[in-house]
């Protein structure tokens, strides 16, 4: 069981996604993937004729795309599905089973509609999972830095009037801006940090601190363009503090869950020195016509960027 709470954190049990999907018809509706604990999810929308019904039932398909052979993993969990739309108004709740086995389960029959569903071209789900028992997943853990613990908390960072209570060793460890900090504060527990809101501090102290979790924010948002906002904003601030451990863990989650195309992944990589978001991407351009439509972006790039592009164009590919 992975869902036991260690001193001073909160685990995250249940979770919610509004997840949209669209089609010239309701036969060819297509969701985009979205992640919720520990895995990307896919959706797949099916619809029968039910001649003894007179309607066409709605089912469900649900796979996670998490693909190691070697990966053994188990999650228990209530998946609620919510429809609300004029044409199906629906609420539906399963309890199931994945696993490295179980990739895909079907929810049958979330709801019915009469003959005429031509006209339907978006779908707006609401999907809820809650955890009843886990084993081999990283469950979200969230550190509460709003109040002291014995021997974990013996310093204080005041942001914009707000207290978090943290690790001075962790914090000095993680950056020199911290460290210099406590240094010139030898005589008192506290500091003070300006220029970032309470918000993207605990965000970043979520970064710093082991699991070393990515910001909710960024998992949750559908629009790849505000993403890609959250994402700098954020990088932009580790990048004021100093913090190589939130570039990091940014990195390895860009690789792994980002969605951005070719120019704007090569962009975040040079800007924030992402590495393993720069190589992964460039491996995966094949030609010189890859880069043709997306020319003026690329003209942006720095020159030791298109270097890179270049020596793999000719001894790579």
């Amino acid at each position: 069981m992975s869902t036991g709470e260690a001193p001073g954190t909160c685990t995250e049990l249940h979770d919610c996604r509004d997840v949209i999907g669209t089609g010239s018809s309701i036969d060819t509706i297509k969701f985009h993937r979205f992640h919720m604990f520990d895995t990307d999810w896919k959706l797949k929308l099916h619809i029968d004729w039910a001649e003894e019904l007179g309607n066409h039932v709605l089912s469900l398909r649900m796979r996670h795309q998490r693909y190691s052979v070697d990966d053994i993993w188990n999650l228990n969990a209530t998946i609620r599905i919510q429809v609300n739309e004029k044409w199906l108004k629906t609420d539906t709740v399963v309890e199931t089973e994945f696993s490295n086995r179980k990739r895909e389960i079907t929810i049958a029959d979330i709801g019915r509609m009469p003959e005429e569903v031509n006209y339907v071209t978006c779908v707006h789900l609401k999907v809820s999972m809650q955890v009843n028992s886990s084993s081999g997943i990283q469950l979200r853990n969230f550190i509460d830095f709003s109040r002291s613990l014995p021997i974990f908390s013996d310093a204080i960072v005041n942001v914009d009037g707000t207290v978090f209570h943290i690790n001075r060793m962790t914090l000095s460890m993680a950056s020199p801006v911290f460290l210099e900090a406590f240094a010139e504060a030898l005589d008192t527990d506290s500091i003070e940090i300006c220029n970032v809101s309470p918000r993207d501090f605990r965000r970043i102290l979520n970064m710093i601190y082991p699991p070393h979790l990515p910001p909710k924010r960024w998992i949750k948002e559908n629009n790849r363009k505000k993403q890609l906002e959250l994402i700098y904003h954020l990088l932009a601030i580790a990048k004021a503090l100093k913090c190589p451990i939130v570039f990091e863990v940014a990195d390895k989650w860009l690789v792994k869950h980002g969605s951005f195309n070719l120019e704007d992944s090569l962009m975040l990589a040079q800007t924030f020195g992402l590495r393993e978001l720069m190589g992964y991407k460039i491996a995966t351009i094949q030609s010189v016509d890859d880069l043709r439509e997306c020319r003026d972006q690329i003209d942006a790039l720095s020159n030791k960027t298109k270097a890179l592009i270049l020596d793999h164009l000719l001894f790579s590919t």
